[in-house]
């Protein structure tokens, strides 16, 4: 018997994880400890597979016995970064077990989609979309990151799309942002849509490093974005999404101006 749990992390963003108990043929007669595999999987590609003595994890359960430990102890013991409290069982049936497999075989991105199907409350109301500055002549991530400041244009379409927040102190759904010290920016982009909270990355509102052609501390909320929005100035260049270079921006909306006030 394993069981199979599927979440969305904070940090690691969408996780699945299988643990099976079990206590191996050569060990049945001896009263030997159990063990648990666990099959640790995230949303970058990366798999951890790993099995750990019963015996070797902290509990205020009894060991060894028909019951076996709480199975989220054993999580907070073999993945400390995980929280566990985002994990949601999964139905135990064939299905669950030939998607996993596929997500093996297939990546992150059946990842993201299953975890989304069974868990609708974790994945659904809570999103987080990058929004990329391009002025005129533009068509690359390192020139639209390097966009300092921007026109009237982009700041009437943010007000569009959203209310401008204030970080620090900010208590609803921040998708990674810093809300004590303004490592990230001072202000963001924050809405609601029905039952759906919805935070922007806007590129223009992330800290600026001066000669930095990269502009990681902007790339790193930006480009682990699904969805990311283009807003074009006149005179842009044709976007192309063999400019962008990540792993995770997969659905790009344009939008560019026209005969701007």
């Amino acid at each position: 018997e394993h069981w199979n749990y599927f979440g969305a992390d904070e940090n690691l963003g969408p996780v699945a994880v299988s643990i099976r108990r079990e206590k191996p043929d050569e060990m049945k007669e001896n009263g030997s400890p159990y063990n648990y595999r666990i099959i640790f999987r995230t949303s970058e590609l990366m798999t951890l597979r790993g099995s750990v003595l019963e015996d070797a994890i902290p509990s205020t359960a009894k060991h060894s016995t028909a019951r076996g430990l709480p199975l989220k102890e054993v999580l907070e013991h073999v993945v400390p970064e995980l929280n566990v409290q985002c994990l949601r069982l999964a139905f135990n049936t064939p299905k669950v077990t030939e998607q996993l497999m596929k997500l093996d075989e297939q990546g992150w991105i059946c990842l993201y989609l299953y975890a989304s199907y069974y868990l609708p409350s974790q994945l659904n109301y809570q999103q987080k979309v990058g929004i990329m500055y391009c002025k005129a002549g533009q068509s690359t991530e390192e020139e639209m990151y390097n966009n300092e400041s921007a026109g009237p244009a982009f700041e009437e379409f943010l007000q569009l799309l959203g209310e401008r927040v204030r970080l620090k102190g900010f208590e609803k759904y921040r998708a990674q942002l810093d809300t004590k010290t303004d490592s990230t920016g001072t202000h963001s982009l924050y809405t609601t849509y029905k039952d759906y909270e919805i935070m922007f990355h806007v590129s223009t509102m992330l800290p600026y490093t001066p000669n930095n052609k990269q502009q990681l501390l902007r790339k790193r909320h930006i480009g682990n974005d699904i969805v990311t929005i283009v807003f074009q100035e006149p005179g842009a260049q044709p976007f192309s999404p063999k400019n962008i270079r990540s792993h995770f921006q997969h659905v790009f909306v344009i939008v560019r101006v026209h005969n701007p006030c």
